[in-house]
C-alpha cells in the first residue's frame, strides 16, 4: 500500500509510521469482516466493557437493532481503528477521543451529523466547552459519552492539622500551606502530580494554566505562550520552585502516572493533587481509601487567586462516514449519548451513577438521583461549578496536537527537575508548535 505525503503525515499525527502502517493494516484488514446482516459495529476502548455491552442489549431489546460491539484496548485503541478506516473495515459507530476529532475528520473517518434527529437539542442542553469539542469547522461530529474538568483534590484532615479550615485559592497559597504541613512533619512532601512521560494528555498542566486566566495558543492555534501571555512561564515557575525551593512538590512525581497518585492519595500520602473530579468517588470509597470522608475538591488555584477557569476534556459517540447503516447506527448514538423519548440522557446518567462519570448535560446537575449520589463523595455546587467554568484546548483541531504534547511533557519534566529554566521552556514550547505546523502545512 502506497502513501501519499498527507497520508503520512496525517498517520504520524496519530501515533503512526508510514513504516509500521502497511503491517498493522494489512493484519486490521484480514480482522472481523463487516458483519453484512445490517447489524450495527461499534468499537470503543476496554473500559467496563461489561457494563457497556449490558446496556447494548437493552438497546437491542428495545430497538431490535442488533449491535456487534468490539471493545478494544485502550493503549492500542486509536492506532487500531485508524488502520481499520483506513483499511476499509471501520466500525459504523465509535468511540472518539475530543484529541483525535480533527484528524479523523480530515482522514475522512467521520461525518458531521447536523440536521439529524435530535442533535440540535442535544447540543442546546450541554454545557458550551463539550460543544466546542464536538465540533470542528463549524460541523458537529458527536454525541457526549462522559466529560471531566480539573480541580484541586485535597484532604480536609490533614489540612485542619496543619491549622487550615480551607483550600489554597492561589498557587502562592498552596505552596505555603504545603509548606507548613511540611514543616510540621506531617508529609515529607505535600503534592503529587502525575509527571511520567506518557502517550497521554497533561491534563494538570493545562487546568494550571487555564485556571490562571492563560493559554497556550491563540485561537488561530498559533502558539502564545512565549510572547503575548505569560502566565505559562509563571506558572512553570511556580512548578520550578515548588520542587526544588520549597520542594512541597515530589520529586518522585516524574516517575508517576496518574494511578500511583491516586493510590498515593487514597494512603494519605499526599495533602494535595490537581485531577479529575470523578477521582473523588473512588478517593471516598471506603472499601477502596483509607482517606474515605476526608478528600475534598476545590477550584484549580490559581496565580492571583481569582477564578479564571479550568480545564475539560469530552469523550463522544461519532458516526463512520461510510456507514451503511446511517439510520441504525445513529439511533444507537442517540441511544448512548442523547436524550431520550421523555427527554432524559438515560445512559449518561448511567454511568454517573454506576462509575462517577462525569456528564456534558447541565440538567444532570440539578437531578434528584445524580445529587443524591454526588453528595456521597463531592460537594454539588463545586463539582457543577468546575463544568460551567471548564474550557476544552483550542488547539485539538490541528493534527499536530499529539505531537506537542509528547514535546510539551518532555519540557515540562526539565523544569520540573530544574534542567531547564520556565523562560527557555516556553521559548522550545513556541519552536516546537511552530515546527509541527510547517510540517503539517
Amino acid at each position: 500500500m502506497e502513501f501519499n505525503r498527507r497520508q503520512v503525515l496525517k498517520l504520524a499525527g496519530l501515533g503512526l509510521t508510514a513504516t509500521a502502517t502497511p503491517g498493522l493494516l494489512a493484519a486490521c484488514s484480514n480482522g472481523k469482516p463487516a458483519a453484512g446482516d445490517g447489524s450495527v459495529k461499534f468499537e470503543g476502548w476496554d473500559y467496563e466493557a461489561t457494563l457497556v455491552q449490558q446496556n447494548l442489549d437493552k438497546f437491542t431489546q428495545a430497538s431490535n437493532i442488533k449491535v456487534n460491539y468490539t471493545p478494544i484496548t485502550s493503549a492500542q485503541y486509536v492506532q487500531k481503528v485508524v488502520a481499520e478506516f483506513t483499511g476499509g473495515g471501520g466500525p459504523d459507530a465509535l468511540y472518539v477521543y475530543d484529541d483525535s476529532l480533527a484528524a479523523w475528520v480530515e482522514g475522512e473517518y467521520l461525518q458531521p451529523i447536523d440536521g439529524l434527529p435530535g442533535v440540535d437539542e442535544v447540543y442546546s442542553s450541554i454545557f458550551p466547552g463539550n460543544a466546542e469539542a464536538m465540533t470542528y469547522q463549524g460541523k458537529r461530529y458527536g454525541l457526549p459519552y462522559y466529560t471531566d474538568s480539573n480541580c484541586l483534590i485535597y484532604n480536609a484532615e490533614i489540612l485542619s492539622k496543619a491549622g487550615f479550615s480551607k483550600p489554597p485559592a492561589s498557587l502562592e497559597e498552596l505552596e505555603s500551606q504545603a509548606a507548613k504541613i511540611k514543616s510540621m512533619g506531617l508529609l515529607e512532601h505535600p503534592i503529587g502530580l502525575p509527571a511520567q512521560l506518557s502517550d497521554t494528555w497533561w491534563a494538570w498542566v493545562w487546568g494550571l494554566v487555564f485556571a490562571s486566566g492563560g493559554d497556550l495558543f491563540d485561537n488561530q492555534q498559533a502558539p502564545i505562550m512565549n510572547t503575548t501571555d505569560t502566565v505559562t512561564k509563571d506558572v512553570l515557575t511556580w512548578l520550578q520552585n515548588a520542587a526544588n525551593k520549597s520542594k512541597v512538590l515530589d520529586p518522585a512525581s516524574l516517575q508517576l502516572l496518574p494511578v500511583p497518585v491516586d493510590n498515593a492519595m487514597k494512603a494519605n500520602r499526599y495533602a494535595f493533587t490537581i485531577g479529575a473530579r470523578y477521582a473523588l468517588r473512588d478517593y471516598n470509597d471506603a472499601s477502596k481509601s483509607k482517606a474515605a470522608g476526608k478528600m475534598k475538591m476545590a477550584l484549580v488555584p490559581s496565580l492571583d487567586g481569582k477564578v479564571h477557569g479550568t480545564i475539560s476534556n469530552t469523550r463522544m459517540y461519532g458516526l463512520a462516514k461510510d456507514t451503511e447503516v446511517k439510520d441504525d447506527a445513529f439511533k444507537l448514538l442517540t441511544y448512548l449519548g442523547g436524550l431520550d423519548a421523555n427527554k432524559q440522557p438515560n445512559t449518561a446518567k448511567f454511568w454517573f451513577q454506576e462509575r462517577g462519570l462525569g456528564f456534558a448535560y447541565k440538567a444532570m446537575a440539578k437531578d434528584a438521583d445524580v445529587l443524591a449520589s454526588l453528595k456521597k463523595f463531592a460537594d454539588p455546587a463545586i463539582y457543577a461549578h468546575l463544568a460551567e467554568i471548564a474550557r476544552p484546548r483550542n488547539v485539538l483541531g490541528v493534527a499536530w496536537y499529539t505531537e506537542f504534547e509528547t514535546e510539551m511533557h518532555k519540557v515540562v519534566q526539565g523544569v520540573l527537575s530544574n534542567q531547564v529554566q520556565p523562560s527557555a521552556a516556553v521559548a522550545s514550547l513556541a519552536q516546537s508548535a511552530e515546527t509541527l505546523k510547517k510540517k503539517y502545512s
